[in-house]
């Protein structure tokens, strides 16, 4: 079965051309995965061919409609596939997708907003099979449950993916997350569900740009954490640290570095603990450019269980599994998930 993930974000579209089961022993691919279905049985994943360009958002929408039709023959026609005998294609979108109206209502890239991409594409490409949209950092949260952290808990546990309950936080320049029940992503009534970026860590706290203040996105993504640095004692320097090199001065003790991851980790293990109260995963999963930083996991099991209610068996935290191939594979596997596809 072939499939197409697309990942679109505000600077690139990347699509991914995708096998999902055994291939031929002459076929070649670039990477390989492990997908758990339903049934308990794992099958290898294939990314066959990839290919990424430019968004350029600032030409409009309709050239991003545009851009997507070309990649989807593109990397059809690099492995000599025709397009109207793929499964579906995916799209990993940066914002919520409307479950009625199929419209994505909010979005940092504002040119999709309002727009039904799925069915413009579709109407692009003159093809039958489906094409669905979902938000970014669930498809995230849903390529880490069925192909990475949720099969190395599996292993561990026994329990099956689609019996697990698991949050994926994406901890880079935005904070945001995606909860997956009994192996589906979670959407909610508006498509909102998960937009964890946007609880109150502090009330009364940062002004944030949805309008609100203290939301934990203020306190918990990489400019935060550069940010609650840099309006130290480092804010008359010229070159402000990135968060990368605030680590670094972490590992070299500076006081000031210390000071803010700590209380960067302490924020952290405060509000993953009002997400255990909430919804008792099965354990995390963390992506993004801060979840490489070996530092941030350091003591946080134990730092989370501090602040629920039934701390007495700390919940795993994974790093990513997938890398930055989760969206795409995430939006793949959202189009089997909702057109219960047989292979």
């Amino acid at each position: 079965m072939h499939l197409i993930g697309f990942d679109i974000g505000g600077t690139k579209l990347e699509a991914m051309l995708i096998h999902i089961g055994k291939l031929n022993k002459d076929e070649d691919y670039l990477s390989s995965f492990e997908f758990q279905k339903s049934s308990g049985d794992i099958v290898p994943g294939y990314v066959l061919f990839k290919k990424r360009v430019a968004t350029e958002r600032h030409n409009g929408y309709a050239q991003v409609i545009d851009k997507l039709a070309s990649l989807a023959k593109e990397v059809c026609a690099e492995k000599n596939l025709d397009l109207h005998s793929l499964a579906g294609i995916g799209l990993s979108i940066p914002g919520p997708v409307d479950p009625k109206t199929e419209v994505v209502t909010s979005s940092n890239t504002m040119i999709l907003v309002g727009h039904n991409i799925h069915q413009d594409l579709r109407a692009k490409l003159k093809v039958s099979f489906p094409i669905v949209c979902e938000n970014d950092a669930n498809c995230f949260a849903l390529a880490e449950t069925l192909c990475g952290a949720g099969l190395d808990y599996f292993k561990k546990s026994g329990i099956p993916v689609n019996k697990q309950v698991s949050i994926g936080l994406i901890l880079g320049s935005g904070f945001g997350g995606g909860i997956v029940v009994n192996g589906k992503a979670v959407t909610g009534r508006r498509g909102g569900a998960g937009e964890v970026g946007h609880m109150t860590l502090y009330a009364g706290g940062s002004p944030c740009y949805c309008g609100r203040a203290g939301c934990a996105e203020q306190y918990l993504c990489g400019p935060a954490l550069e940010a609650a640095l840099n309006n130290r004692i480092y804010s008359q320097i010229e070159k402000r640290p990135t968060a990368a090199e605030i680590f670094e001065l972490y590992k070299a003790q500076d006081p000031i570095a210390l000071a803010v991851v700590k209380r960067y980790k302490s924020d952290l293990a405060l509000f993953l603990g009002s997400l255990t109260c909430m919804l008792d995963p099965h354990y995390f999963v963390l992506g993004g450019g801060l979840s490489l930083q070996d530092i941030i996991y350091e003591g946080l099991e134990r730092k989370i269980g501090e602040n629920t209610y039934l701390p007495e068996q700390p919940i795993p935290i994974y790093k990513h599994k997938i890398g930055d191939s989760a969206g795409a594979i995430g939006a793949a596997l959202v189009v089997l998930e909702q057109n219960k596809l047989h292979f």
